[in-house]
């Protein structure tokens, strides 16, 4: 079958291979955004689109001059590459391969998105089945599968970095940062509004990498004065800049009490929720107090870190335990990953900590299950398999042992 010269056949066929392949829907589109191809595991239409058209013409608007394949991403989590085809140097159609997801769609996420577009929530069930639906892949999977269809098609190696840097073309008006750039700092000058010196900065941030919370709050005691000059992060909205430049503050905070020997996936959960907290805030000394507090929190963790005195192999071990509560965990691993003998680390373990391995281990699991019981609907005997206790009334020994009552009586309890 022929399509203004193109081999039809030869375009399904790869369409359908590729599907095959990668279990990734792949659709031919024509110039008028008809679909003349398309294989999917399913046919759903993301609920955010009124119908498949919106969507469709939305993915195959790009510079008619690029002739590679191009990343797409919609505002709805979703990720295709489109490879135009070009017949007799026409753009004829677009192999749109997608959609993917880099992550799973969490369901904060998800009613995040239905919040921005006021999507009512009897839609959250749908869309919770259509992202389950889409498959999650590495954005490297993507870009290859793009280049696989591209020498199918031209016969014509391409690298995956030719594909990335097809970018916006040099004339868009968001790359327009130079002329402003020149004009506001002009500005900035003439009306003595310079930023704050940097040196104060690294002082604060300096501050939470060692623990000193008591300088720490000298300096945010006087905040204000000390980063007088703070640049504007929203032209629109006074309360979203203090928002803006307060999520840039969190981030580097986080990379610092990191770099202080805060355990990153406790420093990284942390700075998400300041975020989301900030997010939420509605006045500004919402904002302020959140700002505060989330310095002041850093601190005191890096702190209590700090005060432990452990050596880094140590710190590794406790760092893995802490990451891994929910999964098996054995004194081989950990030697592994700290890359000491088993029974040198479980000799020096016992010396710096205080207890064995496995006592360690099984006391923080019993933390974890205090959590749950006091925060989550988990039954006391899925908590147990949870956390790796498969018995039931071991669990129940070991809680008592640890905590001085049973799970139930901890439950009822708080």
């Amino acid at each position: 079958m022929k399509n203004n010269g193109l081999d039809m056949e030869k375009v399904t066929y790869l369409c359908r291979l590729l599907f095959d392949l990668t279990k990734i829907s792949v659709m031919y589109i024509d110039e008028l955004d008809e679909i003349q191809a398309e294989f999917s595991s399913h046919y759903m239409t993301n609920p955010f689109y009124s119908d498949k058209r919106s969507l469709l013409t939305q993915l195959s608007t790009y510079p008619k001059d690029i002739s590679v394949p191009v990343l797409q991403h919609t505002d709805n989590l979703e990720n295709y590459i489109v490879v135009p085809v070009i017949d007799k140097k026409n753009i004829v159609g677009s192999i749109l391969i997608g959609p993917v997801l880099y992550r799973e769609a969490e369901e904060e996420i998800v009613i995040g998105l239905m919040k921005d577009s006021h999507l009512p929530p009897k839609k959250k069930d749908e869309l919770l089945y259509y992202y389950s639906c889409i498959p999650v892949v590495d954005k490297i999977t993507l870009l290859n599968a793009g280049a696989l269809i591209y020498f199918s098609v031209y016969g014509k190696e391409l690298n995956i970095t030719d594909i990335i840097e097809q970018g916006l073309p040099e004339d868009h008006p968001s790359l327009h940062v130079k002329s402003h750039l020149d004009i506001t700092l002009a500005k900035r000058r003439q009306d003595a509004l310079i930023h704050h010196d940097l040196m104060i900065e690294r002082d604060l941030f300096q501050c939470i990498k060692e623990g000193n919370k008591k300088k720490l709050v000298e300096m945010m005691e006087n905040f204000e004065s000390l980063f007088e000059g703070e640049g504007i992060l929203s032209k629109k909205s006074y309360l979203r800049s203090q928002k803006n430049s307060i999520i840039c503050l969190i981030a580097t905070a986080t990379r610092s009490a990191i770099d202080g020997g805060l355990n990153p996936e406790l420093a990284l959960t942390l700075s998400d929720l300041y975020i989301q907290q900030l997010e939420e805030a509605q006045e500004i000394k919402e904002v302020i107090a959140i700002r505060n507090k989330s310095m002041y929190d850093f601190a005191e963790k890096v702190h209590t870190s700090k005060a432990l005195g452990y050596s880094r192999s140590i710190v590794l071990c406790i760092n893995y335990i802490f990451n891994h509560i929910y999964q098996n965990l054995s004194l081989e691993q950990l030697a592994e990953k700290s890359e000491l003998h088993p029974n040198y680390l479980s000799k020096l373990f016992k010396k710096e900590v205080g207890k064995s391995v496995s006592q360690y281990i099984r006391e923080q699991r019993i933390e974890e299950a205090k959590k749950l019981l006091h925060l989550s609907t988990y039954t006391i005997s899925e908590i147990g398999t949870l956390l790796n206790f498969h018995d039931q009334s071991y669990f129940t020994t070991t809680f008592k042992k640890i905590v001085g009552m049973t799970p139930k009586q901890y439950r009822n309890n708080h």
